[in-house]
């Protein structure tokens, strides 16, 4: 074997093991759930185990298997709460109602809630909310809160979308003084503008964490309002942000060093 052929052959070596280290991953992060655990204390009365998803974006590769893969991970979790960050789907609407159908299946003691992300109001807000709701049972969150029930002013609370709703953050100022708040809005960087006291905990969505990370440098993609935080804890003057990586892809369609998460809160 002459020097040339050697050269060509290692180069062609060296390319195919990059090529299967890259498929590898993208088989292994894109589909290989994290179950990320959090402890809060807000003085509650009795524990309570809140499971935080989102970003599902069910089209266009309409992943019903993972998705019910998730649900049932989620509901061995045994929570008393399932939040959802937004983002169900990503430009088409037209199969909600199946998506709805998969999360209904979703079993938590004191319910489902949700806030709506960008694209659902650039798909359809209302036909998409509306197969949420009546299909899937989840109750969706636009600039509401709800009190928990047997706590003393305990509320989960969601805001609309900063970047393509209308967030009205004065509905937790008509709440008592001594609220505490579990608050839902989709794009992290909202945290700089909402700076209640009585929120306690905010968890977003949105940034899929980058979804693709490489070492050394991060996030190679950051949309538009997550820029400033882009996944996992973050605490400032009391308050507490967690941003959620959620489970689904936008274009391209996988996932590098930035696994699907599903986040448990146990908060106290």
């Amino acid at each position: 074997m002459n020097r040339r052929t050697f050269l060509r052959g290692a180069v062609t070596t060296a390319f195919a093991a990059a090529a299967g280290t890259s498929v590898c991953a993208y088989a292994k992060d894109t589909y290989d759930l994290e179950t990320a655990t959090v402890p809060l204390h807000l003085g509650l009365g009795k524990p309570l185990r809140v499971v935080a998803l989102g970003d599902i974006h069910f089209d266009p590769l309409y992943e019903e298997a993972f998705i019910a893969h998730v649900i049932a991970h989620v509901n061995s979790l045994k929570p008393d709460l399932i939040l959802y960050t937004g983002d169900f789907i990503t430009a088409h609407g037209d199969r909600v109602h199946d998506l709805a159908a998969l999360l209904s299946q979703g079993q938590a003691l004191l319910g489902s809630y949700a806030v709506p992300g960008n694209h659902e109001h650039w798909t359809g807000i209302g036909p998409i909310t509306y197969a949420l709701e009546k299909i899937g049972g989840i109750r969706v969150l636009r600039n509401k809160c709800v009190a928990l029930p047997d706590e003393d002013a305990v509320y989960i609370s969601g805001l609309d979308s900063f970047w393509a709703g209308y967030p009205d953050p004065t509905v937790l100022a008509k709440t008592p003084e001594h609220s505490r708040h579990i608050l839902l809005v989709h794009e992290p960087d909202s945290f700089l503008q909402v700076d209640d006291s009585r929120v306690k905990l905010q968890i977003s969505g949105h940034t899929h964490g980058g979804q693709v990370r490489l070492p050394l440098i991060g996030a190679m993609v950051l949309p538009k309002f997550g820029r400033n935080f882009e996944t996992g804890l973050y605490t400032e003057d009391k308050r507490t942000l967690y941003v959620n990586r959620g489970i689904g892809t936008l274009r391209p369609h996988i996932r590098l060093n930035c696994r699907p998460e599903v986040t448990v809160f146990d908060v106290t």
